[in-house]
């Protein structure tokens, strides 16, 4: 009786034991290539870039130089992207058309006779962003393409007419 004692007795201890088992997880993530546009608030569903503003002046004719602007707004547009991604930026002609490097400025009123403007990407404007021509540029691997704009008129022959001339151009950017 002795020895069946200490053998339920010994079954108890060893059934209480803890077992151990390893098991593997896989973990994983698949990076595809995307961009994020990061730039203002969006206006009816479209995303504004800023804002080139010429400013005032009475004639377009100074011997002092050409009015400039600049993209103004918050913060610079960027494109935010995987590093060597490709891109591609279109500018069209603008609500006033433009052909070759040239948009216009509309005037106060219909029959005003329009202002040119050419758009450039660089500061010393010595980049031209031609009409509806496609430029192409890979994403550095910093992974960020800051997206500046500027804008020049040039001495024009004639003196416009008094008064507020816009223009508004899309952007198209794609990856």
């Amino acid at each position: 009786m002795k020895g069946r004692s200490i053998a339920a007795l010994l079954s108890l201890t060893l059934g209480d034991a803890a077992l151990a088992a390893q098991l593997q997880v896989e973990v994983r993530v698949s990076v595809q290539r995307g961009c994020l546009l990061v730039s203002h608030v969006r206006d009816g569903g479209v995303e504004s870039l800023g804002t080139l503003d010429f400013g005032s002046a009475a004639r377009l004719d100074d011997p002092q130089g050409p009015l400039s602007a600049q993209l103004s707004g918050q913060r610079l547009a960027r494109l935010e992207c995987n590093p060597d991604t490709a891109y591609q930026l279109q500018v069209d002609g603008g609500q006033h058309g433009g052909v070759g490097e040239v948009r216009y400025l509309g005037g106060p009123r219909a029959g005003t006779p329009a202002i040119p403007y050419t758009l450039y990407r660089d500061p010393a404007r010595r980049v031209p962003l031609p009409v509806n021509q496609v430029l192409s540029g890979v994403v550095p691997s910093t992974g960020s393409v800051e997206l500046p704009l500027y804008g020049r008129i040039q001495h024009l022959a004639q003196v416009p007419e008094a008064g507020e001339y816009s223009d508004l151009v899309k952007v198209t950017l794609s990856w």
